[in-house]
Formats: structure tokens, sequence, C-alpha cells
């Protein structure tokens, strides 16, 4: 009884059993522009802060400083925040 009222729990959210965290995953399109806001009304500010506390705006690419590790990173949004996401390991001229 237990397990069928989980298997539904989790039916009921839309999960699929044996699916990995691939099937949740999608690639960001780094050309994508949000329509022009309505009359009246303006988007926030959104940007990214690099290692050293500098302005990155959306869709650039910076040298980010993780630990020991250098990596290349584009600034994104995800879920209404600023985020980076990672490109390429290393910093190419660096």
């Amino acid at each position: 009884m237990r397990q069928t009222l989980f298997i539904a729990g989790l039916l009921l959210l839309g999960l699929t059993i044996g699916a990995g965290p691939a099937a949740a995953q999608s690639i960001p399109n780094p050309n994508y522009s949000p329509l022009p806001p309505k009359e009246g009304f303006s988007y926030p500010d959104c940007y990214c802060t690099d290692s050293l506390g500098q302005r990155v705006e959306l869709g650039q690419m910076a040298c980010l400083i993780i630990g020991t590790r250098r990596v290349l990173a584009r600034c994104g949004m995800s879920v209404n925040n600023p985020t980076w996401r990672e490109q390429s390991e290393g910093c190419p001229g660096v």
C-alpha cells in the first residue's frame, strides 16, 4: 500500500523512474534575447560578477578562478537568477 502511494506520488509530480539527471537538462541558447517589456514596465538589471568582482553582462564569457582551477564560463540566466555555465577547463591566453 505504501509503495503504491509512493509511486502514485511520483507520477503526479511528473517524475519517471529510471530517468537520469540528463533527462532534465537543457542546453541554454547564448543568442537568446527576451521579448521587449510591456509598456510602462522594465526588466531588472541582471548581470554576473567575475572572480575579481567586475560586472559581466549576460551572454558574455569570462575566466573564473574557482579554488585552484581556472575555467572559461558564460554568464546566463537560470530560474530568474544570473548564473555561470562552465564552457571549458582553463582560460585561453592566461
